[in-house]
C-alpha cells in the first residue's frame, strides 16, 4: 500500500504500529528534490541513517530519488554542493513504501544580504541608509538610497548571512512619498509612530532564512535592528513594489 506523508523540515512526526519487530527489514522513502524556483534539482545526494543503518541514493534528472529505511528514528539529509544542505528527524515504526511531499533544497545566493527569490533567479536588494532630523518635538527617521524595484505582491526573501550566522535582526518599515519611515513623538509625550509592519521569517539554516510578505505597491525598508530614541543612523536594505 502507498502511503503520502508531508514534510516538515525541523520537526518530527511520529507513525507508531506498536508489538512488531521489523529486524533486518526495511522500507522505502521516495519524493522529488526541487530547488526554491520549482524546478527538480538533480544528482543531490541522500542520506538515511536509522536503527544503526545508513542507506544512500542520488536524484536522477527529474529530481527523483527513492531511498531505503529501516524502522526507528531518522535521520534523513540532503546535500549538494553550491545548496544548503537539508537535515530533519522523524520517526517511522513500519515497514512500508511511502512517498513525502516534494522537499525544497535552497541554492546559496552569490553574495550576503537580502534576495527575493523571482520566477527563475534571485533578484538582489539594494544596500541602503537611514538618517534622522530633530526638533524639540520630534525625531523623524528617512531612508537614503535608490530602492531595487520588484513586481510582486506575496514576496518570498532569502536572508543569506556571510559573516554573522545570525539572520533575524532585521526589522521591515513601509516608507513614504517623502522618503519618511516616521517618527518619534517627544511632546506632549513619548511616542512611536514608527511604520513598522509584521515580518514572517522561518529558518533554513543557521544562517539562511526565508521572510515572507504580503506588500502592496509601495517602497519599503529592511533596517539592521530597530529605529530607537537613540537611533541617529543606520543601515538597510531598500526596496520597491509594483503590480
Amino acid at each position: 500500500m502507498l502511503k503520502r506523508w508531508p514534510v516538515f523540515i525541523l520537526c518530527v512526526f511520529i507513525v507508531v504500529k506498536a508489538g512488531i519487530s521489523y529486524a533486518f527489514e526495511t522500507g522505502t522513502l521516495r519524493g522529488r528534490i526541487i530547488d526554491g524556483f520549482g524546478k527538480p534539482v538533480s544528482f543531490v545526494d541522500i542520506e538515511v541513517i536509522s536503527n544503526g543503518s545508513k542507506h544512500t541514493a542520488t536524484t536522477d534528472t527529474s529530481g527523483n530519488y527513492l531511498v531505503s529505511y529501516s524502522p526507528g528514528n531518522i535521520h534523513f539529509a540532503a546535500k549538494k554542493p553550491e545548496y544548503v544542505p537539508l537535515s530533519y528527524p522523524f520517526v517511522i515504526e513500519e515497514i512500508d513504501e511511502i512517498t513525502l511531499d516534494d522537499i525544497i533544497l535552497w541554492k546559496v545566493p552569490p553574495s550576503g544580504g537580502l534576495f527575493v527569490v523571482g520566477q527563475d533567479d534571485y533578484i538582489k536588494i539594494n544596500d541602503a541608509g537611514y538618517d534622522s532630523e530633530s526638533s524639540e518635538k520630534e525625531k523623524r527617521f528617512y531612508v537614503k538610497g535608490a530602492p531595487t524595484k520588484i513586481k510582486g505582491y506575496t514576496l518570498r526573501i532569502i536572508d543569506f548571512q556571510t559573516d554573522n550566522p545570525l539572520v533575524v535582526g532585521k526589522t521591515l518599515y513601509s516608507v513614504d512619498k517623502k522618503g519618511s519611515v516616521g517618527s518619534i513623538v517627544f511632546y506632549p509625550s513619548m511616542k512611536y509612530s514608527l511604520n513598522k509592519l509584521d515580518d514572517t521569517y522561518s529558518k533554513i539554516a543557521d544562517n539562511v532564512g526565508l521572510r515572507v510578505s504580503e506588500l502592496p505597491p509601495g517602497q519599503y525598508f529592511y533596517c539592521i535592528g530597530e529605529m530607537t530614541i537613540r537611533s541617529r543612523n543606520g543601515y538597510g536594505f531598500f526596496f520597491e513594489v509594483s503590480s
